[in-house]
Order: structure tokens, then sequence, then C-alpha cells
């Protein structure tokens, strides 16, 4: 190959690669950027179909604050909301309601309402879509909606511009509230729907103040049905059993007076006597950190009696919580949702092999065992004010 034809080779091949586009660019000019979706269970139309409404939030990218329009009255959002029997069927109707072609690839969030949650089945066909469609991404949380989930996306999103965007930071908080769980991608929501184990999603709702965003759905993996919710101290419990965290705040009564203990960390331990799987006896150890956040009452914190009655005040509260947790999971839920089974396959894998089909059905293994909680709490810091007490009396 002669030096001429060589350059001329490498010629063609720049221009080639600078005249292509990007193969998977997206056009904004040409495109609705989806941040967020609503659905809901409609009214059956007159074939006796189940109905879907789907509502999107759409980012309107003129009214975002640029400087040419800072001072729009416009929100810099729609809320575009269309009604089929399948989602797939939606949006091809939304296709004819709007200028831009409908885009999921920045979307941050699915909210479901609990109508459509207890529909047996229904909530993971609806979810199968999301999963297949190629713009979404597998990192979307999905939330409960307590009423309908289309109203979520129309509260007063201050400081924020955007509902999306505001619902979105506020459960980036979930590890600052032990009433709160973390977030559920629909990448980990996947995972539950190829299993048949119990799980719960995080639970939204709508106050005076904007949103309430505590508590947990609570779905039966055998039919993906939701069964039930766990109110902010229910979910306190089941976080603290399950080890799924690692602040919040856990209050208290010493003499009468109120105290906040502020939690740092916390480790659980269950032991499982299986040798009568009918009757098992689990034993849950946990194990607690932190500081006094709030305290009332004048007696001194450099009492180590009084630091000890503390944290064994502490550690009774945690037991209660814990108990109420358990009462409800066994009595009205019937559904292990504190990931006891996950023990058992791991320490007892011959009994969790026979038994396992019949753990939370027929049978219910887990509802028929008794379960005893213990807490061991220890108060690592008592605050600066009693310190200033401290050296006030030296």
């Amino acid at each position: 190959m002669t030096k001429r034809n060589l350059i001329q080779i490498i010629i063609c091949f720049l221009l080639l690669v600078l005249s292509a586009g990007c193969w998977d660019q997206v056009n904004i000019e040409e495109n609705g950027f989806v941040i967020g979706t609503a659905v809901d269970l409609s009214n059956n139309d007159s074939d006796g179909n189940i109905n879907i409404s789907l509502t999107n939030q759409i980012v309107s990218p003129d009214e975002l604050g640029t400087p040419t329009n800072e001072g729009s009255e416009n929100p810099p959002f729609i809320n575009l909301t269309t009604t089929g029997d399948s989602i797939f069927e939606i949006n091809r109707k939304m296709l004819k309601e709007i200028s831009r072609v409908p885009f999921y690839g920045h979307s941050r969030l699915v909210i479901v309402s609990e109508k459509l949650a207890h529909n047996p089945e229904l909530f993971a066909s609806m979810l199968d879509v999301f999963i297949r469609d190629q713009e979404m991404r597998r990192g979307i949380k999905i939330i409960i909606a307590e009423g309908e989930a289309k109203n979520i996306l129309d509260i007063d999103p201050k400081p924020e511009k955007l509902p999306v965007m505001h619902i979105d930071m506020i459960t980036d908080n979930s590890y600052k509230s032990i009433e709160i769980i973390e977030p559920v991608t629909l990448g980990r929501l996947h995972d539950y729907l190829l299993h048949k184990n119990s799980y719960v999603l995080p639970k939204i709702s709508i106050n005076n103040d904007g949103i309430d965003y505590s508590g947990a759905a609570v779905f039966d993996g055998t039919n993906d049905k939701m069964v039930g919710t766990l109110n902010g101290l229910e979910t306190k419990g089941m976080n603290l059993i399950k080890g799924d965290t690692k602040e919040g705040m856990i209050k208290f009564k010493v003499n009468n007076h109120i105290m906040a203990f502020d939690l740092e960390r916390a480790k659980k331990r269950i032991d499982i006597k299986v040798e009568d799987p009918k009757n098992m006896e689990i034993f849950i150890t946990i194990k607690a950190e932190g500081k006094l956040a709030e305290m009332y009452g004048s007696k001194t914190l450099s009492n180590p009696s009084y630091i000890k009655e503390m944290e064994d005040k502490i550690s009774k509260k945690i037991e209660q919580l814990a108990d109420l947790t358990i009462d409800k999971a066994q009595k009205e839920l019937k559904l292990d949702i504190l990931d006891i089974d996950k023990t058992l396959k791991e320490k007892h894998y011959g009994t969790w092999r026979k038994i396992h089909k019949d753990w939370e059905n027929k049978k219910n293994y887990f509802s028929n065992s008794r379960i005893h909680v213990s807490a061991d709490v220890k108060v690592r810091e008592v605050g600066s004010t009693d310190r200033v007490k401290e050296k006030e009396h030296e």
C-alpha cells in the first residue's frame, strides 16, 4: 500500500467519524422528558376490563428558570394523565395528546396507588412493562401512595421547582429516620417479583404540611398483592429487627420526663432453635449505640447509675417497638417481613429446605414460632450542657 493510499484511507475514516451522529442521542427539541410517573386504578370500562390511569410529570425546559424568564409564573412542568387498559396502549394514546414524544430515560420515580397495588397480580403485570422498557433505568424508585397517586404529583414542591425532585430528595433522607425504609429501586423490586417471599415498599401520603413519607406497604410475594401497611412505629421495629438502620431517634421516659436517644449504630443477631419446627423459638438480640440528643430534669448525667437507668429505659423501648412489629407480622399479616427465613436458610439449611414452602403459607411456621427480643443499649455521649454543669461544680 502506497503512502498516498494510506493517507486517503485515514482521511476517509476521519470524515466518517466526524460526520456520524451519536446513535443513542436524544433530541431535546423533539422529546418530552418524563421525570416521574403516577399510576392509578381507574373505573372499569363497559366490557368489564380494568382501566389504568397513568400520569407523567414532564419537564418544560423553557420554564426552568433561564435568565430570560426567571420571573415566569408558569410552572416548569406539566402533569399529563391518560387512561387505558394497558400501559402500552396509554403510551400510544399519549403521543396524540402531546407534541413531544415522552422519554423516560431521566425518570426518577414511579408512584403506584394502594388501590392498584391491592389488585392481585396487576401490580406485577403493570411494573413488568417498566422493567422491560429499555428507556427505564433500574435505579428508578418505586413508592406506594395512599389515595390517588397522581395527586402526589400536584404538591407544592417549594423550595424545589419540580414536585418529583422534591419527593426524590425526601426519599434520600431515609438514612436519618428509622420510621422510613430505604428506597426500593426498580431493579431491586424486579428481584422481589422473581421470588415468592413477602416484601415491603415505602409509602407516601398527602397531609396538611405537604407529604408524609413514612411507614411501609406490605406485599404477599405469592401473588404480589398489597395486603397491609406498617405505621411509623411498626416500621421502626422492623428496621431495628432487620438491622436496616444506622441513624434515627427513639423517644423514652425517665421519671416522667421525655428524653430523645439519637441512634447511631444498631446490629442484630438472630438465633433459632429448630429441634421442633412446629414450635420453633427465635431469639433476636439488638445491640445499639448512640448519644443523648435531648433531656429534661435536674439530674446530672455524671452519675453512672443514672446513665444505666437511661440505657435500660431505651432498651425496653426498643424491645417494645420490636414486639409491636412482631405481633403485627405474626397475627395480622402472617408474613415474615423480618427476613427471619434468611437466617434460617443460612444457619439451618436442612430445616429450611424441609419447611420453606410452608414458612408463610399453609402450616405457616413463621406465625407459629415464638419470638423473643432483647436489646442492649450503650449511651456513648451525654451532650455538652451537662459537661458544663460538671465544670461549674468543680
